[in-house]
C-alpha cells in the first residue's frame, strides 16, 4: 500500500515510477506516518471531524491487540502492511483525497483467456475535505501528454486479495 501511494503520488507530478526509488519512498512514507502517529496533533478523518493523532494510534494498536510502541516499531519495519489509520495520516500529510477499491467477482465464465469477469468497488476514502486545487482550470489548459495517467490530484488505490489473508495494493492511474 505505501508503495501504492509512492507511485501514484510521483507520477502525479509527472515523474513515474523507478522501483528502487518506490521503495525508498515507501520506507520514509512509513517512518513519516509513525512520527505523526506518535506526535501530538490532530487529523481530519472524516469531513470536519479531527482525531488527536494520539488516539487513532491507540485505536489502531488496540485493533491488532499490541501496544502502542510495538504498533509503531511494526509500521516501521515493514510487519504492518497499512490500512485505514495509515491511509487517514497519508492523506492528511499528502493533503490529498486517497480512496480505496476492491475487486467483485461475479463468477461469470467468458473464455480459458478471460476466466472471469469482476467489477471494481468503491469500499472508502479519506481525507475528502482535500480538494484538488486547481478543479476550476480547464482540462485543455493543463500539459498533457508528457507521463500516462500524470496530474491526477485524487490517489486512487486498488487492494486485491492474494489468498491466504495475504492482500496486494496497487495505484490506479487515469489516462490523460
Amino acid at each position: 500500500m505505501f508503495q501504492a501511494v509512492a507511485l501514484a503520488a510521483s507520477t502525479s507530478l509527472g515523474l513515474g515510477g523507478n522501483n528502487a526509488l518506490l521503495r525508498a519512498v515507501a520506507r520514509e512514507t512509513r517512518e513519516v506516518v509513525a512520527q505523526v502517529l506518535s506526535a501530538k496533533g490532530t487529523l481530519h478523518i472524516e469531513g470536519q471531524r479531527i482525531v488527536r493523532a494520539c488516539d487513532l494510534l491507540g485505536s489502531a494498536a488496540k485493533n491488532e491487540q499490541i501496544k502502542e510502541e510495538e504498533y509503531l516499531q511494526l509500521l516501521r519495519n515493514g510487519t504492518l502492511q497499512g490500512g485505514g489509520t495509515e491511509l487517514t495520516v497519508l492523506s492528511n500529510v499528502l493533503r490529498r483525497p486517497i480512496s480505496i477499491y476492491e475487486l467483485v467477482w461475479d463468477g461469470v465464465k467468458l473464455s480459458v483467456d478471460v476466466p472471469e469477469i469482476c467489477a471494481v468497488s468503491h469500499m472508502g476514502s479519506f481525507g475528502d475535505i482535500f480538494l484538488d486545487p486547481l478543479l476550476n482550470i480547464p482540462d485543455h489548459a493543463i500539459l498533457s501528454g508528457i507521463q500516462e495517467g500524470a496530474y491526477s490530484w485524487h490517489i486512487h488505490i486498488l487492494v486485491v486479495d492474494g489468498g491466504g489473508g495475504e492482500k496486494h495494493a496497487c495505484v490506479l492511474l487515469p489516462k490523460s
